[in-house]
C-alpha cells in the first residue's frame, strides 16, 4: 500500500513539473552589440543573464544573442523588433539613418567633442527620437549611451585631417562621411570585422572607431598613427518591441527599466576612461590590458579644433538638414540647437 501511495505521488509530482515547465514564460529574446568588444562583454551580457534574473528573484530569463553572433550586419535590429522577432534590440542609431536622418541627429560627426556635451545632446533630443520609434516602429525606446570617442587611425603620419586629402577612409556613418570627404578624402562603407585586412592589404589607408574597439580588434598592428580628437560617439539605442513590452508584469517593467537606466549610466560614466584606455593601450603607455601597441599619439591644436567646428557647421549640419527636412530641423533646433546655441535652416 504503502509503494502504491509513492508510486502515485511521484507521479502526480512529475506531472505536476511537467505542467508548469510547460506553462512556464518563455524567455525574453534580446540582441545585443558587437560581441567581442568590452560594451558587450563586460557590461550588456552581464546585465542581461546576471543581473536580471537576480534583481527580479528568478521571474525574468533573458535569451541574449550579440547581433553579429547571429550573422546580422546590425541595420536588421530595428525591422527585427518591429516585427516581434526579437523584444529587446540594442543597435548602433547610425545604421538605421538611412531610414530616417532623425536617428542619427544627436551624433552628427564633429559636433560634440566631449562625453559630458555628447550626453546633453542625448538627453535634450531624448523625447524626439521616443515618439519617432514608438510611432513609426511601434518600439519603446529604453535608453541611449554611447560607445567612446570615435578617432581617426592611419597608417602613415598624419597632423591633422587636412593631411587626409586623396586617402581611402574607413567610416561607419553617413555624417562622418560628409565630414571626411569635405578634406579631400575618399570614404568607404566597411563591416568592423573586415577592416583589419583591407588596412593590412592597403586597400584602406585611414579608419575612424573607438580607441578601445580598436585596440581589442589589433588594429594597432595595421595603423601606426592615432588622432585624439572625437568625431562622433556611435550613439546606441536600445529598445523594446511595445506588445512584447505590454505582456511583461508592471512590477518586471520597472525592475528592467530601473536596471536598464543604470546600466546606461554606466556607459556614459566610463565612456572617457574607455578612451583613455584605448589611446594607452594603443601607444603602449601604461596599459592594463595584456597586448600594446606601438602607435604615435597626435594631439589636435585649438586651431585643429576651430577648423573642425567650422567644416561641422559649414558641411556636416548643412547637408543632414537637407536630408531630414523642415520639421525635422525645427525638432534639432528647439533642442539640440539650444544646447549649442546653434540654429539651422532647413
Amino acid at each position: 500500500m504503502l509503494r502504491k501511495s509513492l508510486l502515485i505521488l511521484t507521479f502526480l509530482l512529475s506531472n505536476q513539473l511537467r505542467a508548469e515547465e510547460e506553462f512556464a514564460p518563455e524567455p525574453l529574446k534580446a540582441i545585443g552589440s558587437w560581441s567581442m568588444l568590452s560594451q558587450f562583454k563586460d557590461y550588456e551580457k552581464p546585465f542581461w543573464t546576471e543581473q536580471l534574473p537576480k534583481l527580479s528573484e528568478g521571474r525574468i530569463k533573458v535569451r541574449l544573442n550579440a547581433f553579429n553572433e547571429v550573422g546580422l550586419k546590425g541595420s536588421e535590429v530595428l525591422r527585427l523588433m518591429k516585427l516581434g522577432m526579437t523584444d529587446f534590440g540594442t543597435t548602433i542609431l547610425s545604421y538605421i539613418s538611412e531610414q530616417d536622418p532623425r536617428a542619427e541627429a544627436v551624433d552628427l560627426a564633429g559636433l560634440t567633442t566631449s562625453a559630458e556635451m555628447e550626453h546633453r545632446v542625448v538627453n535634450s533630443y531624448s523625447p524626439v527620437l521616443k515618439q519617432y520609434f514608438e510611432q513609426k516602429h511601434g518600439i519603446k525606446m529604453l535608453a541611449m549611451w554611447p560607445y567612446s570617442a570615435q578617432l581617426l587611425m592611419c597608417n602613415e603620419p598624419i597632423k591633422n585631417l587636412e593631411g587626409l586629402k586623396g586617402k581611402k577612409v574607413r567610416v561607419s556613418m553617413r555624417t562622418t562621411s560628409d565630414l571626411i570627404e569635405a578634406y579631400g578624402a575618399v570614404t568607404l562603407s566597411v563591416p568592423f570585422d573586415q577592416v583589419y585586412q583591407k588596412m593590412k592589404d592597403k586597400q584602406l589607408d585611414c579608419l575612424i572607431t573607438s580607441a578601445l574597439a580598436a585596440h581589442t580588434a589589433r588594429f594597432y598592428q595595421v595603423a601606426t598613427h592615432i588622432y585624439n580628437l572625437p568625431l562622433g560617439w556611435s550613439v546606441v539605442m536600445l529598445g523594446v518591441n511595445q506588445a512584447s513590452w505590454a505582456q511583461i508584469d508592471i512590477q518586471d517593467q520597472k525592475i528592467i527599466e530601473a536596471g536598464i537606466n543604470r546600466l546606461a549610466e554606466d556607459l556614459w560614466q566610463v565612456a572617457d576612461k574607455q578612451t583613455a584606455l584605448g589611446l594607452a593601450c594603443n601607444t603602449g603607455k601604461t596599459c592594463s590590458l595584456a597586448e600594446q601597441g606601438s602607435m604615435t599619439l597626435i594631439n589636435p591644436t585649438s586651431g585643429d579644433e576651430a577648423r573642425l567646428a567650422k567644416t561641422v557647421r559649414q558641411v556636416v549640419l548643412r547637408r543632414w538638414a537637407e536630408r531630414c527636412g523642415k520639421d525635422c530641423v525645427a525638432e534639432w533646433n528647439n533642442s539640440i540647437g539650444k544646447i549649442l546655441n546653434i540654429t539651422l535652416q532647413p
